[in-house]
């Protein structure tokens, strides 16, 4: 992947393309209007969409979110942040 995922699913959001819908669980969609795609989320996947809005610069920063609000070992928690940035960027 060329673009950075990070910023292409931040450039999404702000440019209104990515709408973020949570629900009461915590977990939630992103509607995806020009891909005309609906994207579930569970609380894990909401939390990183989020933090990514709220600003978070790199997969650094989305893991150590991770780790202060989950019970989540480091290197999973990068493994896991990396991938879900990757396949929501994928799918934009």
């Amino acid at each position: 992947m060329n673009e950075d995922p990070i910023k292409k699913i931040r450039g999404a959001l702000e440019s209104g393309r990515l709408t973020i819908n949570a629900l009461d669980d915590g977990s939630g969609v992103l509607l995806d209007i020009d891909g005309e795609q609906l994207l579930t989320l569970n609380r894990t996947g909401m939390r990183l969409v989020q933090a990514i809005d709220e600003g978070a610069a790199g997969v650094d920063a989305l893991r150590d979110m991770l780790l202060a609000e989950f019970e989540v070992e480091a290197a999973r928690a990068e493994v896991d942040a990396r991938a879900f940035v990757e396949e929501v960027a994928e799918a934009l």
